[in-house]
């Protein structure tokens, strides 16, 4: 209302743990309260007004977008209003309108006073006591008819009561986010500061705060859930909302590692139903792909390149940077993952091995020989190849993007074959192999695939297959690494690559020593060098944290995600530029601080933190098929809990010796040594671990 617009007693707040943002506040000696949740069984956005006195509810209520739009009221119902329009968009042929129709459908409920529409889409509410408002919203996307989708959803919205919906929600949202419970901080109050000073307290004065590492990892899970579920599109760079008509990247699908860090955390923090979008994605883009790859390359199988969108563009696009052949390469490293994770052999069958056989196929047909009379004559290599949004100098002093062989591509390839030969394993039954004819051409492939190089220069992983000078020793992608993680072809049992990875991360973390913040800008145009150990935050500062992790550096790693809280986050744990990737990337972070699996064996508090020196966790999915509780103090493991939903061997990486209790009575171990254990399970059943 007008004129006195003085409040007091101001409070909002996100519950993570029901989905329900709330905001309460002290006007003209009334305390008002406003509650929104978005429905996903019901697919609307649900808002609660109430006032602790009555008739006190008086506002206007009207949607605006800034253009390509108009509303009015509804003829169907007076207490309803209607936002519609269509993107001015022409096709450059016929001159034909081709923009996507959309439309937003608004209804109120009030309990007294009174609710009218203007015929502008304006809604006056006056003298109510309790307000409660449903929003539908839909697109012409994939065919659909907007205008009929929202009628059917609000008319159904409209028969409940916000009450009920709300527990629907609630039953709905919980069945996925209740399945892990975390604790970094059992000494801190959560609710001691509000957000904004807890944020202030790390960027300002460097404290460091178990508790914004607990809240930023439930954090994620909690938008990753909001963003991304079964039938629905895959979450994108903003994660599904978005406030602009041109979002910082289109909003789009960054393949070169932006998509993969959304999903990075989704198999280990238990949300494997939400991963699934990401492997419809894939199913469009292997589609659309194949004609990419024929028409390109004269290849068979899919090609998608660096970036993509809803209308699965395959094609390069941005200049040099989207000559990237290899995203599918990367994105099959995703299912793949689901099924070691689930043990799914029927997803195996039906849907992931389908998607690695395509993109297989494409990079047999790509890869070509080294040529005779250069290094490596006969190795094949990718050509022509790129490593993500980097340049190296030649002899003549001169910049290139383009050679052959890029690290990146190899390392994407030898892993992408490698699935797909367990996968063969996985699928072949006694007396009927299953791909045969595959397998021999992965085989042959792989003893052929160019070696990732050691610099002799530097002792670092080459990130080209020859040892180019490097003009931006800081760049932002470290893409040379994959070889360490995602993937795990760098590891302990590859002692050479291992060290010379070490090398690789401190050199490129040591970046251009003498350079200034604004020298990077403008010199290295990169908003995301690495300058005397430390990054922008992001994205970046989550994939070095993951590298750390792999190498077995705990506090290393803890300082580059303590760097991301810093400086890499707002106060709403939103990346700087509203990208999720930064969210979603802390997660995993987390995440593998507490658990890894991608070895064949499970090891727990793998990279545990001194700051985090006392904790538990619940409910952390490992490969093989195990969910894992654990408590911990003074760094320690001093209990754990292995649920097994195969039933298969679970290989327990141990620091010092431990017994494995079933039902109070100890399990015989098929290994027992001072670094593993193993010990066979059953499917449905739980397993105590104890210190000796």
């Amino acid at each position: 209302t007008a004129g006195d617009t003085v409040y007091t007693d101001y409070k909002r707040w996100l519950s993570l743990d029901s989905a329900l943002t709330v905001t309460q506040f002290k006007y003209q000696n009334k305390n008002y309260r406003r509650e929104v949740f978005a429905s996903h069984p019901d697919q609307v956005v649900a808002i609660k007004i109430a006032c602790d006195q009555p008739a006190s509810i008086n506002l206007r209520i009207r949607m605006l977008r800034e253009k390509d739009a108009s509303s009015t009221n509804s003829v169907k119902d007076p207490k309803r209003f209607i936002l519609s329009g269509r993107i001015n968009c022409l096709n450059e042929e016929t001159k034909q309108p081709v923009g996507m129709r959309f439309l937003s459908n608004v209804k109120a409920i009030n309990k007294g006073g009174s609710a009218t529409v203007s015929s502008d889409g304006i809604m006056t509410v006056k003298g109510a006591d309790e307000l409660v408002i449903y929003v539908s919203a839909g697109t012409d996307y994939a065919g659909r008819n907007p205008a009929q989708y929202c009628e059917k959803v609000i008319q159904e919205a409209a028969k409940k009561s916000f009450n009920s919906m709300f527990q629907g929600h609630l039953k709905d949202f919980q069945s996925l986010f209740n399945r892990v419970k975390i604790d970094l901080s059992p000494e801190t109050n959560p609710y001691e500061l509000p957000q904004n000073e807890r944020m202030a307290s790390v960027t300002k004065n460097s404290y460091q705060d178990p508790y914004l590492s607990e809240l930023l990892f439930q954090y994620g899970r909690y938008l990753l859930i909001s963003s991304s579920r079964k039938g629905d599109l895959a979450a994108n760079l903003q994660g599904i909302w978005n406030q602009t008509v041109q979002p910082p990247w289109s909003a789009d699908y960054h393949i070169n590692i932006n998509l993969q860090m959304n999903y990075m955390a989704a198999e280990a923090v238990n949300l494997a139903d939400c991963h699934l979008p990401l492997f419809d994605l894939m199913d469009s883009l292997a589609n659309h792909g194949r004609r990419t790859a024929k028409i390109m390359y004269n290849a068979n199988g899919w090609v998608v390149h660096h970036l993509t969108d809803v209308f699965w563009r395959t094609a390069p696009a941005d200049g040099v940077v989207g000559v990237w052949p290899v995203g599918a390469g990367w994105l099959c490293h995703h299912p793949f993952d689901h099924y070691l994770f689930s043990g799914d052999k029927e997803f195996l069958r039906k849907e992931a091995f389908p998607l690695m056989k395509g993109a297989a196929e494409f990079y047999l047909d790509f890869l070509k020989p080294i040529p005779a009379g250069m290094p490596m004559t006969g190795k094949l290599v990718t050509n022509p190849s790129h490593s993500p949004e980097n340049a190296f100098e030649k002899a003549d002093g001169k910049q290139y993007q383009f050679t052959y062989g890029a690290t990146m591509d190899i390392q994407i390839c030898h892993e992408l074959f490698t699935n797909c030969l367990k996968a063969i394993d996985d699928l072949s039954q006694p007396g009927k192999p299953f791909e045969h004819e595959l397998k021999v051409r992965l085989e042959k492939a792989m003893a052929n695939l160019a070696p990732i190089q050691i610099s002799k220069r530097t002792g670092g992983i080459q990130e080209w297959i020859e040892d180019y000078k490097e003009p931006e020793i800081g760049h932002r992608h470290i893409s040379h690494l994959y070889g360490l993680y995602p993937s795990s072809q760098i590891s302990v049992e590859t002692p050479e690559l291992y060290a010379a990875a070490r090398k690789t991360l401190e050199r490129r973390l040591a970046g251009n020593p003498n350079a200034e913040v604004e020298e990077a800008k403008n010199r290295y145009k990169s908003y995301g060098s690495y300058l005397n150990g430390e990054s922008s935050g992001g994205w970046l500062s989550n994939w070095v944290s993951l590298m750390w992790i792999r190498l077995g550096e705990s506090e290393e790693a803890y300082k580059h995600h303590q760097f991301e809280l810093k400086n890499g986050l707002k106060d709403n744990l939103f990346g700087g530029s509203y990208q999720l990737d930064a969210t979603f990337g802390s997660t995993a972070v987390i995440a593998e601080m507490l658990l890894q699996s991608h070895t064949s064996t499970i090891d727990l508090l793998p990279a545990l933190p001194k700051r985090w020196d006392t904790g538990n966790v619940k409910g952390l999915r490992a490969r093989g098929g195990f969910e894992v509780d654990m408590s911990w103090k003074g760094t320690k493991l001093t209990s754990a809990k292995i649920t097994s939903n195969n039933g298969s061997v679970c290989r327990l990486k141990v620091k010092n010796p431990v017994k494995v209790l079933f039902k109070g009575k100890e399990v015989s171990l098929l290994k027992s040594t001072n670094s593993e254990v193993s010990f066979l399970t059953q499917k449905g059943a739980y397993y105590e671990i104890v210190a000796i």
